[in-house]
């Protein structure tokens, strides 16, 4: 669990730099909703999906939000 305590630090030290825990937790919620919708367009899901870009964003703000509640500070 060394690498999760990390992110429940205000700043976390990435490469010499202190990046802010807002970024690494946005770019992860980012990324997870960036394979959330390759795995829906695999799928043939969306299809569905009236917006995608739109759905995109709403699924990053998403996912960002429940990990930031999940590695709070």
């Amino acid at each position: 669990m060394g690498f999760f305590n990390d992110f429940r630090h205000a700043e976390i030290l990435l490469g010499g730099f202190l990046l802010p825990w807002g970024m690494v937790i946005g770019s992860l919620g980012f990324l997870t909703a960036w394979g959330f919708v390759v795995v829906m367009e695999r799928l043939g899901w969306t299809r569905m999906v009236w917006h995608l870009p739109l759905f995109f964003v709403a699924l990053a703000v998403f996912f960002g939000c429940v990990l930031g509640l999940i590695f709070a500070p």
